[in-house]
């Protein structure tokens, strides 16, 4: 009580209730629309694109060319850790 006595916490609101008013903003709805408005455009995702960038993995190139050669005798030797790795890979293709 005494932080929120001394005005600090409601300051900040203040100066972005001024902020606001000055360079008026907007809710998110009156640019691009509700939820309900974008389903009725189809303003859906386009999955022609490519899936890059933030949340989707990529595959490094060549990895499986410069993988240690540790690696590449435990896969020649083991099919478990191959197939293991090929599923892997392909997840990452389909993501």
């Amino acid at each position: 009580l005494l932080l929120e006595g001394t005005g600090i916490c409601q300051g900040a609101w203040v100066l972005a209730a001024i902020h606001k008013k000055i360079a008026n903003f907007q809710r998110d709805e009156v640019y691009i629309g509700t939820a309900e408005e974008r389903a009725k455009q189809e303003m859906g995702d386009d999955s022609a694109l490519p899936h890059v960038g933030t949340g989707h993995l990529v595959k490094l190139p060549g990895f499986s060319e410069n993988a240690p050669k540790s690696l590449k005798d435990l896969m020649r030797k083991d099919d478990n850790v191959k197939n293991y790795l090929n599923d892997v890979a392909e997840k990452m293709d389909s993501a």
